[in-house]
C-alpha cells in the first residue's frame, strides 16, 4: 500500500485469479490488467503511476492514461517520477533490447542499462547503455552515455574472452543484462549523474589502467579502476571518489589524489557509496569483498567494512550497510548493517555496535547532535533505540 504524501489519499493494486485492478481509497479505479505492479505517488503526491500487464505486454499507466511503448518486461525497480515530479520514466526490454522511455518517448536498445539521473532542475537526465559484441578471441564491450536522449560519448571497457577462448578453456562469462550498477573498467563508463550545479560527472575508460573521472568536459587523473561514486560536499565546491591504483585504494578529492590503503585481510572489490561532512574535510566509504555469486548479481551478501578518515572499521559479513550520516561538527558518525547476522541487523554508532535486532530502519541525529536513534524491530514489536553521544 502507498499513501500519498502531502494529502490523505492511498493506493494498492490488487488481483484476483488473473483480473487486476488499481485501488484508490478502496474503490476500484482505471482498466482490468492480467498482472500489476505496485503503484507509485511522486514526491507531491499529485501524480500517481502504475505498470499493468495485458496479454504478453506490460504499458505503463500515469495518471490514469496508458502512456508509451507496449514492453515485453519491465526492470521492477527501474521506472517513477524523477524528483522534481515533471518527469515518468520507465526501464524496459523489447525483443533483446533495454531501453528506457521518458514521458512516453522510447530511447535507443542496449544489453545493459545503468540507472537513470536527473539534474535538480529536472532539465536535464543522463543515463549509459552498454553493448556487447562477440568474436572468437574477445567479446568487446561499449559504453555510451546518453544526455537529454543524444549519444555525447561512447568508450570501450576490458570486455570479456571470446567464444573459442571460452571453450577451449572450458569455462562461461557472458554480460549480465538489464538494469545495473555499471563498473567502468569493465563496461567502459560507470553509472552517470549530475553535480548539485547540473554538470554531468562520470568515470571513463580511456584506455587499461587509465580510468578517469569527467565533471563536465574536465578529466582527472587515469587509474586501474574508479570504484565508488562521486561525493559532492554541500556547497558543490568538492567532492571526492575512491579509485584503486594496483592493490591499493586512493581517496581522490577535486580529482587530486591523496590518502591511499591496502585491504590486507580480504580483497576489497567495491565500494558502494562514499559520504562526506558539510565542508568536505572528513570522507566515509564502504569496501565490499563479495564471492563469485556477489560478482555475479546473486546475492547481496558479502565482507563490508565502513573507512572512515582512512582509518578500517569493523568487517560484517552483511548484506548491506547503509545510512551513514557524520554529525555537524564530524565528531560523531552512525552507520545502520542490515544482515549482520542472518536477517538481523544493528546500528553502529562511534564504533559501538547496539544489539542485534530483527530489523533497523530510520536512524538520525537527534537534539542538535547530541544524540542518534533509529527504530527497530524487537521480538514482534517496535521498539525506539536511543543513543546518547559523549
Amino acid at each position: 500500500m502507498e499513501f500519498q504524501p502531502k494529502g490523505s489519499s492511498y493506493a494498492f493494486c490488487a488481483c484476483h485469479e488473473k483480473k487486476c485492478r488499481l485501488v484508490i481509497d478502496g474503490t476500484e479505479a482505471g482498466d482490468e490488467y492480467t498482472d500489476i505492479s505496485r503503484p507509485e505517488y511522486s514526491r507531491d503526491g499529485k501524480r500517481l503511476a502504475f505498470v499493468g500487464k495485458r496479454g504478453k505486454k506490460w504499458i505503463a499507466i500515469v495518471d490514469g492514461k496508458e502512456t508509451g511503448p507496449e514492453l515485453d518486461d519491465f526492470w521492477y525497480s527501474g521506472w517513477g517520477f524523477s524528483r522534481d515530479v515533471t518527469h515518468f520514466f520507465v526501464a524496459g526490454r523489447i525483443k533483446a533490447n533495454w531501453l528506457y522511455a521518458i514521458d512516453g518517448q522510447q530511447g535507443p536498445g542496449f544489453d545493459v542499462l545503468s540507472r537513470i539521473a536527473f539534474s535538480r532542475d529536472g532539465t536535464h537526465y543522463a543515463f549509459g547503455g552498454i553493448v556487447a559484441k562477440g568474436g572468437f578471441k574477445k567479446q568487446k564491450t561499449f559504453g555510451t552515455i546518453m544526455l537529454d536522449g543524444k549519444l555525447i560519448a561512447t568508450y570501450e571497457g576490458k570486455g570479456m574472452a571470446g567464444g573459442l577462448v571460452q571453450a577451449l578453456g572450458n569455462f562461461s562469462e557472458s554480460l549480465t543484462v538489464g538494469v545495473r550498477d555499471l563498473s567502468p573498467d569493465f563496461h567502459g563508463i560507470s553509472t552517470p549523474q549530475f553535480n548539485p550545479e547540473g554538470k554531468l560527472v562520470y568515470a571513463a575508460r580511456r584506455d587499461k589502467g587509465d580510468v578517469a573521472v569527467f565533471v563536465g568536459p574536465d578529466a582527472g587523473p587515469g587509474f586501474d579502476e574508479v570504484l565508488s561514486p562521486v561525493a559532492f560536499s554541500e556547497d558543490a565546491q568538492h567532492f571526492a571518489y575512491v579509485a584503486r591504483d594496483g592493490d591499493n585504494f586512493v581517496e581522490v578529492r577535486d580529482n587530486v589524489p591523496g590518502r591511499s590503503f591496502t585491504s590486507t585481510r580480504h580483497k576489497a572489490s567495491d565500494v558502494q557509496w562514499i559520504a562526506m561532512n558539510h565542508d568536505a574535510t572528513h570522507l566515509a566509504y564502504e569496501t565490499v569483498s563479495g564471492g563469485n555469486q556477489y560478482m555475479a548479481g546473486t546475492t547481496s551478501r558479502a565482507l563490508r567494512s565502513v573507512v572512515i578518515d582512512g582509518q578500517s572499521g569493523p568487517e560484517y559479513d552483511a548484506l548491506g550497510v547503509s545510512k551513514f550520516g557524520f554529525s555537524k561538527d564530524a565528531a560523531h558518525y552512525f552507520y545502520e548493517v542490515h544482515g549482520a547476522k542472518g536477517d538481523q541487523g544493528l546500528v553502529n554508532v562511534d564504533g559501538y555496535e547496539s544489539k542485534l535486532y530483527d530489523f533497523v530502519i530510520n536512524a538520525r541525529f537527534v537534539e542538535d547532535g547530541k544524540g542518534v536513534s533509529f527504530v527497530a524491530l524487537d521480538g514482534g514489536r517496535f521498539v525506539r533505540v536511543s543513543f546518547v553521544l559523549k
